[in-house]
């Protein structure tokens, strides 16, 4: 007969996420978790993306999930997971061939549960999920108090939320570093900002690596206009844990608005090549963060992203279009204004990009054509009069 908390009642009743590119390996591991007494339902996706939109449609209790994979990798699933309420105490258990000090920082950040090397036997995946379940599902008092101040918080309740997490700072719980961050988001959320870095300092007392107390005072700076202590810590950050590619896109922008271009190019760059993955509304805004950086051919890409989601809006063929135009694809860039005007054939902005890829492409004549339009549609069009004085003066 099964005891209580036994594998076979810990493991019965569980719907479960197997989430790899390989579909030999997710049939092993959807064989292992049959044998192992899962009865509820086993649901199998190719990649993050593919798994973040079964996520949305069904609650599963775990996920076992690759690290590498197309579209949306393994870890920036594990952080739109712990993003979600829904998912903040859902076991995740990562699996990959190998686990580098990278990975381990980057996957603790977003609260991993724990780990499996390739290839395993399927005791030794057995006792990972017994260890992460039972702590998941029976925390001690310390964490259970903790969590209930977690959902105080997100609920609109940071004053009831700092009561328990008082209690939590004091004998006989244990003073975690996880408490005074709390803390300090807390205080933050009630606009006591000295209260709120004083914690998140604490926090860092307690463990100078904990990465998000990191974060939240680069958020906390940004806020306040000191975007140089805001860069430093979020540098610290991507010290301790350098495959976040949030963090560095964050840092590429703080780059760019405290004046160092080359270094916000790096910074971006490797965040793109990590594997942004990022909603649909975001992509006009990471476009024009990575075209401010001089990277036109990711702004590119991101802008066409952003038209296939919202075909009718016209800026972003216009933006395409700069972005095409600096990287001297001047056919490209016309096509896509020919495309706009099609949307708009009295847009004053598109005919005055026109006349900008027209003089860029040496066809001063048609240039001039396109300014005379943009300044007939719009006569007090500043930046058209500007341009026709600079090029056509005589």
């Amino acid at each position: 007969m099964a005891t209580r908390n036994s594998p076979d009642q810990l493991f019965g009743p569980l719907d479960v996420l197997v989430v790899d590119d390989m579909p030999a390996i997710r049939r092993m591991l959807r064989q292992m978790l049959q044998h192992l007494g899962v009865q509820g339902e086993i649901k199998e996706a190719g990649d993050g993306q593919e798994a973040w939109e079964s996520l949305q449609e069904h609650p599963f209790d775990l996920v076992v999930c690759d690290i590498n994979m197309p579209r949306m990798n393994g870890l920036d699933l594990l952080r739109r997971f712990r993003a979600s309420e829904q998912y903040q105490t859902i076991p995740f258990l990562m699996i990959s061939g190998e686990v580098s000090e990278d990975i381990i920082a980057a996957s603790a950040e977003s609260e991993v549960d724990g780990y499996l090397l390739k290839p395993f036997k399927i005791e030794a995946l057995e006792s990972r999920l017994v260890e992460i379940i039972r702590y998941r599902h029976h925390p001690s008092r310390g964490e259970s108090l903790f969590r209930e101040a977690a959902k105080l918080l997100m609920t609109g309740q940071p004053s009831e939320a700092l009561q328990i997490l008082e209690k939590l700072s004091q004998p006989p719980f244990r003073n975690h570093a996880k408490v005074w961050n709390l803390m300090g988001e807390c205080h933050q959320s009630l606009g006591a900002h000295d209260e709120a870095a004083a914690c998140f300092e604490h926090a860092l007392k307690k463990n100078p690596k904990y990465l998000k107390a990191y974060q939240n005072l680069a958020a906390l700076m940004e806020s306040q206009g000191n975007l140089a202590a805001a860069r430093s810590y979020l540098e610290e950050a991507r010290r301790l844990s350098p495959l976040n590619s949030e963090r560095l896109y964050n840092l590429g922008q703080l780059c760019l608005q405290t004046g160092s271009p080359e270094e916000a190019r790096q910074y971006l760059e490797r965040s793109w090549h990590l594997g942004h993955s990022l909603s649909a509304d975001r992509r006009p805004e990471m476009a024009e963060t990575f075209l401010a950086a001089g990277l036109e051919q990711i702004a590119a890409d991101l802008f066409l992203q952003a038209i296939d989601n919202a075909p009718h809006e016209i800026h972003l063929y216009n933006r395409l279009g700069v972005a095409l135009r600096q990287q001297q694809k001047h056919r490209q860039a016309l096509e896509c204004y020919q495309q706009a005007l099609k949307l708009d054939p009295k847009n004053e902005k598109i005919y005055y990009n026109l006349g900008v890829l027209y003089l860029d492409w040496g066809e001063k004549d048609k240039a001039l054509e396109a300014i005379q339009v943009a300044l007939q549609l719009r006569p007090d069009f500043a930046e058209a009069k500007i341009f026709l004085q600079h090029h056509f003066s005589t």
